[in-house]
């Protein structure tokens, strides 16, 4: 609860970017939910710690705002290709979905494009899930 007080309240960037990563080591998927409010925050540092705990987390929840901040029009590149990186660790066939539709869907933009390809390559190297 005091993570996300000191998360939400006006307080110097750094030490809300701390504390919204960690929220995120206290591995609760109760901090998700708030978590996925910061990632509107109009502070893009804030925006990436956000999306840097929700990633941590290997939750269904996490995935589908991952999923969300991808395919979202008007979120900066920089968070989807952000939020791919993310969905690797999801290890699930619809995350792999998600990277593999975003790979062949030329309407994101050739940088978020790219990086779907470059996650979907590294899916084969990396060790799969267990439910």
């Amino acid at each position: 609860m005091r993570g996300l007080l000191w998360a939400a309240e006006p307080a110097p960037e750094e030490i809300r970017s701390l504390a919204i990563e960690d929220l995120a080591l206290l591995g609760d998927p109760r901090a998700l939910d708030p978590l996925a409010a910061f990632i509107w925050d109009p502070n893009p540092r804030i925006q990436q710690a956000a999306l840097r705990a929700v990633a941590l987390f290997q939750h269904r929840r996490a995935e589908e705002i991952l999923g969300n901040v991808v395919r979202h029009p008007r979120l900066p590149d920089a968070l989807k290709i952000q939020a791919l990186s993310g969905l690797l660790y999801q290890r699930t066939p619809t995350a792999r979905r998600v990277v593999q539709d975003v790979a062949a869907d030329s309407r994101v933009g050739y940088a978020v494009q790219n990086a779907a390809r470059s996650v979907a390559s590294q899916w084969e190297a990396a060790p799969a899930a267990t439910p």
